[in-house]
């Protein structure tokens, strides 16, 4: 285990890596990043309906529990023996996303966005880890239409209109905090709308992820949504980012935009049918409950050389060479 004044692992072969969330959407991307990388991830989390993890087995270990519990989390930490920390944890309420989870049941979702991210850190911080990486997210951002300057930076003044954005904006604060008091090296990565296998929930990716389930089946297709540019990443690109930033021995800044590439509807109707010339699409387009603004990733990949591996095309055929492997 590594002390607060050693440098994060730069070869993540045999490291053990403590992943919050792991079996959750984006932490199973995250979790298998790290098995290619020769890392043994550490689960941590409450137990899942579906078992995205099932072809990798034997490949990681797994503590039951929550961020809600600084016993568990100590618990767990302690048994773990990791040099690092992963947390993809966000409060969720069944399938419909973390969003509208968030303006479900605010209480639940400060409990764990806020305070169980706060214990979180603080049982890394007692047990000496060397870097913890977490999601943060682009809705930290306001309305599109607040920003005159676009794409917007880690700069640009933070404005959460949602009540998920008002917790990752205060858990950046927290990571700031920790940063600031006890010089812990802790990282957000502020992540766009994120598409690729696993994907469960409702959540504002959904209707797309749809558009690629109709075309595996080569059915005809409903695609009720705005035809604004938004940022998009696929789901493996992030625990890449991940990986880089865990690799990195250098100081970071304590927040990072995570960018993919930006798209608008139409453009990944047209780039799927560039792929499936018969897919039957009809588009509806609707009026964005909000837009965020587009973000710049310019700082991350200055500092530890990363970008993201998958652009609209990539992405679409990802996605579709998905959907003709499912049964």
């Amino acid at each position: 285990m590594t002390s607060l004044s050693d440098s994060p692992p730069t070869r993540l072969a045999g490291k053990r890596v403590f992943v919050v969330g792991g079996r959750g959407f984006v932490g199973s991307h995250v979790v298998r990043a790290l098995i290619a990388a020769g890392a043994r991830p550490q689960l941590f989390g409450p137990p899942m309906a579906e078992d995205r993890l099932a072809d990798v087995a034997g490949a990681f270990d797994e503590f039951t529990g929550t961020v809600e519990s600084r016993a568990a989390l100590r618990a767990a930490l302690h048994g773990a023996r990791a040099d690092a920390v992963v947390s993809c944890a966000a409060h969720g309420v069944g399938r419909v996303g973390l969003m509208r989870s968030g303006e479900a049941e605010a209480d639940a979702a400060m409990g764990v966005n806020v305070l169980g991210f706060g214990k979180l850190l603080d049982a890394a911080r007692e047990a000496g880890i060397g870097r913890v990486v977490w999601t943060s997210s682009t809705v930290v951002y306001g309305p599109a239409e607040s920003y005159a300057a676009q794409p917007v930076d880690e700069d640009a003044p933070v404005a959460p209109t949602t009540m998920y954005g008002l917790t990752k904006t205060l858990a950046e604060e927290l990571a700031r905090y920790h940063v600031r008091r006890y010089g812990m090296s802790v990282v957000g990565l502020r992540l766009p709308l994120i598409l690729g296998p696993g994907l469960w929930y409702q959540g504002a990716a959904a209707a797309l992820a749809g558009l690629f389930r109709a075309a595996g089946a080569d059915a005809p297709y409903r695609l009720e949504f705005h035809d604004h540019p938004i940022d998009l990443m696929y789901a493996g690109d992030v625990g890449d980012a991940v990986v880089a930033v865990l690799r990195h021995a250098g100081p970071l800044q304590a927040v990072y935009n995570l960018e993919g590439f930006s798209a608008a509807a139409s453009q990944i109707v047209r780039a799927a049918r560039e792929c499936r010339p018969g897919l039957a699409v009809e588009m509806v387009p609707t009026v964005p409950a909000i837009l965020f603004p587009l973000i710049s990733g310019a700082r991350l990949r200055a500092d530890v050389s990363f970008t993201a591996k998958h652009d609209l095309s990539a992405l679409v055929r990802a996605l579709l060479q998905q959907d003709d492997a499912s049964p």
